[in-house]
């Protein structure tokens, strides 16, 4: 009897072991390999990433005087000290320099006025013409095309504007001439240390006043100039850290102006609407070159000693309720979860999971609660 069990027992022991390496070699092929990473504490940032134009903080356009230059005692790329003469002037000539800005004011508010004259006397022929088409639908045809005509010959509102412009130009130019002889003003000196950029002024010819003469910029104190959009304009705050980027090299930065208002500016056939930032370069930035563009990213929050996870192991319902999953023995089990802030590789997670779970990298669409997984060779991040 005693051998009859034992040879009953093996056999049971062997159909047994039959079955379990069935269903084995069975379940083998519905284990989903995945990539895991333990969810931990530490710090997260959160960055707006732009492009910035680079701006001197110290900057001035010097037009100068309206007569004949008599000597130019620099050149572009010069470093010059706060008081060094730039230009010199023939002094005989301050007195012809205003008779001119006079002449060239008085020029560009008649021709303003002219051109408004012929456009309010087009305005009232059309209105002239909309009553005899009115009374006359027989002529309608002619008297439309002589409207078409007259409408096409009105100002626009940019032409408008640049009129203003040339007689707010001329204005500026005339008071520039006149305060120059008051002062009896002869030359061009430096306001501040800095480096000349531009040169218009040229030894023997007259300024005319249009342009500036010199420009100075102070090249190692710097700015950034960053414009923008409405979603990000509200996370901008003063004093916000900046990391700007030129190539290998880093800089630290910060906030120090946001516009009180926002700007519109036009392209073909749309309009854009941002807001200007300034940043203030706190480093030696010599590789920064004004009027080039490059990157910044805005630090714009930070949390430190919070639970997060990597962002690519979150993902949201048809509600946009976040989840992620996590690995319990050998399913994966879906965890609703609660966001904190956020950055492009890290999220801090406020609630659902804990710290050390095992939480599945990148989840594919395969992936469901309760589906079996593995965990890959080399999976843990």
């Amino acid at each position: 009897m005693k051998k009859k069990v034992i040879i009953f027992s093996i056999i049971a022991l062997v159909i047994c072991g039959i079955f379990y390496l069935k269903i084995s070699a069975q379940n083998r092929g519905k284990f989903a390999s995945v990539k895991i990473t333990k969810a931990q504490k530490g710090e997260v940032k959160s960055y707006l990433s732009t492009t910035a134009t680079v701006k001197s903080k110290n900057s001035k356009s010097y037009y100068g005087v309206q007569g004949k230059v008599k000597k130019v005692h620099i050149n572009v790329g010069d470093k010059v000290s706060k008081g060094q003469v730039l230009i010199t002037y023939e002094t005989q000539d301050l007195n012809a320099a205003v008779k001119q800005a006079e002449l060239q004011y008085n020029n560009a508010v008649l021709s303003r006025q002219d051109k408004l004259n012929v456009n309010n006397s087009n305005k009232d022929k059309i209105a002239e013409l909309d009553k005899q088409i009115a009374e006359n639908p027989v002529q309608s045809a002619a008297l439309k095309d002589a409207k078409n005509k007259l409408e096409a010959a009105i100002l626009s509102e940019e032409t408008l504007k640049q009129l203003d412009n040339n007689v707010a130009l001329s204005k500026l130019q005339l008071d520039n001439a006149r305060q120059n002889l008051a002062k009896n003003v002869d030359s061009i000196s430096a306001d501040f240390d800095g480096v000349v950029t531009a040169l218009n002024a040229v030894e023997g010819a007259t300024g005319s006043g249009a342009q500036p003469a010199v420009v100075v910029q102070d090249i190692e104190s710097l700015k950034l100039q960053v414009s923008v959009g409405k979603y990000d304009a509200n996370k901008i705050k003063l004093g916000q850290e900046a990391v700007i980027k030129s190539g290998s090299n880093q800089y630290k930065g910060t906030v120090s102006f946001i516009s009180p208002a926002a700007q519109k500016s036009m392209t073909a056939g749309s309009s854009d609407t941002t807001l200007g930032i300034e940043i203030d370069v706190l480093d030696k930035a010599p590789d920064l070159k004004i009027d080039f563009d490059t990157d910044v990213d805005i630090l714009l929050g930070r949390v430190n000693n919070v639970l997060k996870v990597p962002a690519e192991c979150v993902k949201a319902d048809k509600t946009g309720k976040s989840f992620v999953y996590i690995v319990e023995g050998t399913k994966a089990v879906e965890k609703a979860v609660n966001l904190g802030l956020q950055s492009d590789t890290e999220v801090e997670v406020t609630s659902g999971i804990k710290e050390g779970d095992k939480v599945i990298l990148n989840p594919g669409a395969a992936i469901k609660n309760g589906s079996l997984v593995k965990e890959a060779v080399g999976g843990v991040k």
